[in-house]
């Protein structure tokens, strides 16, 4: 039995035989086969909330959402959907038969009860049996029956239909949530039929008796889009309970943003804070650089080597910096004389001797 505040949607299932039946929206992954619906859509221009379809297969994605549903929509179309897009269409027990409600239950049934077949015997039956409705008029020991016009029916061939309880065919109050929704989805209905007369039938290019009736059609469903509307100011106003709660959920997620948002400006003092401390650590760095290279060559050795890290090195001769140098090397040995080669580009220390 579906609960009275699920999503229900009543579709003919073709494995009874295109019966009417029941479902409801369920939200997890759907398995390869599943009927499912949209009702967070991405993509707008290939398909729409409430539009439905079969999932054929998933396939890998390189995105971060890892998988997605390669779907059917009834039209034949072709769609990819991800898991937040659709809620799964799970069948329930609960058919339409003759505009009555029933319930199909796994038990041996009673003279004059109505069964469903649902699995048709291959010594008894076709194909072509499933979802025809009998009556039944005998039953064996064996828990087979006689029905009018099936004849003989094993057991594992039928459901027993039993009628819904009254107080399920009576109306249930709706969500809010729902009529709202399901308003706002007629009304984008609406809007797009309006724009596909206009554009997709090409407005500008009819003759004028086509655009007046086009104007006529186009001020029909504006009415209509009008009605829909003052029914959600009324489903509004006659939901304020359901409205004050919403509304202070709105506020405990306004308070937590403007936490973040006080969060993100303290961390963007400290973001500066270290900024300006580096900067001033660079200068300091610069400043002793400065310091070591004014104080280097002033020394009266007549050549002077600095290796202020691995692979940066300075020359100076006679206390001048020589510039150029491309390459330094120097052997020593213990109790021999120490000697060294200096390739530079030659010119270069010899205009910054003169």
């Amino acid at each position: 039995m579906a609960k009275t505040n699920e999503k229900i949607h009543v579709l003919a299932d073709e494995s009874l035989g295109g019966i009417k039946r029941e479902y409801v929206e369920v939200d997890r992954k759907a398995i390869e086969g599943e009927r499912i619906v949209i009702v967070e859509a991405d993509c707008q221009s290939e398909y729409w909330n409430g539009d439905m379809a079969f999932v054929s297969r998933f396939v890998k994605d390189d995105s971060r959402f890892g998988y997605y549903a390669e779907s059917i929509l009834v039209n034949g179309q072709l769609i990819a959907l991800y898991d937040r897009e659709y809620r799964v269409l799970e069948p329930t027990n609960i058919v339409h038969i003759d505009g009555e409600r029933y319930e199909m239950v796994d038990r041996k049934a009673e003279v004059d009860e109505k069964i469903v077949i649902i699995a048709p015997d291959d010594d008894l039956a076709v194909d072509g049996d499933i979802g025809k409705i009998a009556t039944v008029t005998e039953v064996f020991s064996e828990e087979d029956i006689d029905a009018s016009p099936m004849g003989w029916v094993k057991r594992s061939e039928y459901r027993v239909l039993v009628p819904a309880e009254s107080s399920e065919e009576e109306p249930q109050p709706s969500d809010p949530i729902d009529v709202i929704a399901n308003l706002a989805t007629r009304v984008a209905e609406l809007e797009r039929e309006n724009k596909r007369i206009k554009e997709d039938l090409g407005w500008n290019e009819m003759g004028p008796g086509r655009i007046a009736e086009l104007r006529n059609a186009d001020s029909d469903i504006r009415h209509d889009i009008a009605a829909l509307e003052e029914r959600v100011d009324n489903d509004y106003e006659e939901s304020d309970a359901w409205a004050g709660s919403v509304n202070e959920k709105m506020s405990r997620l306004q308070d937590e943003i403007d936490t973040l948002h006080k969060d993100n400006r303290r961390h963007g003092e400290e973001l500066e804070a270290l900024k300006y401390a580096a900067k001033e650590t660079d200068g300091k760095v610069a400043h002793l650089e400065a310091d070591i290279e004014e104080s280097f060559p002033a020394t009266d050795a007549p050549l002077v080597f600095i290796c202020r890290k691995p692979g940066r090195f300075e020359v100076y001769q006679d206390g001048k910096k020589l510039h150029g140098v491309m390459s330094v090397r120097i052997n020593a040995k213990v109790g021999e004389f120490a000697t060294h080669e200096i390739e530079y580009i030659s010119g270069a220390t010899e205009e910054e001797r003169q």
